[in-house]
């Protein structure tokens, strides 16, 4: 509206017969509005646009190989992230369809992973092909893990000892006793079933002694538990 006013401000000293005129000329009418300060400001307020959104327009051009890599690794988190979930599913199964003994075998076989792959890095680290922040960083975080899973066995063998099972009944009890198992991996009080007697336990007594494949020392001892429950 204020555009219209000052056009129409632009012809408040012509009479009706010049306005008549004008009016009836097309090339001098077209003349006026093109001369005329709104237009001039329009025109300049659309050149200013257009190199904005032009300015706007080569930024994005700018940004679009890093938005090309940032969708690719995207795509590659999110399939690790479904790897990382199936592996959790499946994990997840097999805690709960199997029994104490077999949780132990599993555990020990890692055990002793853990342990062979810690001298293969001290033996590495030895022969200089290895350097020593690597080393020391990937050395500790290793034998955490291998100090976590020595305490996790330990407890094993004391509930299979002691005639401890997983109860295998209703779906609310299966997840109960999932979370006694945990909740004693983490070092806190377990409220599992034992057995009657401890004849009637459907397990193998196991030998005191750890097998020969987990002989490695612990340097620091056992020690306390370390949250979670990893194997």
């Amino acid at each position: 509206m204020a555009e219209i006013s000052g056009f129409q401000s632009g012809f408040s000293g012509y009479s009706s017969e010049q306005i008549m005129e004008i009016l009836e000329d097309e090339e001098k009418l077209t003349s006026i509005a093109r001369d005329s300060g709104e237009k001039q400001e329009m025109q300049q307020s659309k050149e200013l646009m257009m190199a904005s959104n032009r300015s706007l327009a080569e930024m994005n051009l700018n940004l679009q190989p890093d938005l090309d890599h940032q969708k690719i690794q995207l795509t590659k988190r999110y399939c690790c992230l479904q790897e990382l979930h199936e592996s959790y599913q499946l994990r997840r199964s097999t805690l709960g369809s199997s029994s104490l003994d077999t949780l132990l075998a599993l555990l020990q076989t890692e055990g002793a992973k853990i342990e062979e792959e810690t001298e293969n890095m001290a033996d590495s680290f030895l022969d200089g092909s290895m350097p020593l922040d690597s080393f020391i960083d990937d050395y500790q975080s290793k034998r955490k893990l291998a100090h976590l899973r020595r305490v996790k066995i330990d407890k094993l063998q004391e509930m299979l000892l002691k005639g401890i099972h997983l109860p295998q009944g209703s779906s609310n009890e299966h997840q109960e006793s999932l979370n006694s198992f945990q909740r004693l991996s983490n070092g806190s009080p377990a409220h599992v079933k034992p057995t009657s007697q401890a004849s009637a336990s459907p397990y193998a007594n196991l030998p005191n002694a750890m097998p020969s494949s987990y002989s490695s020392a612990y340097p620091q001892g056992p020690g306390s538990a370390l949250p979670g429950f990893i194997l």
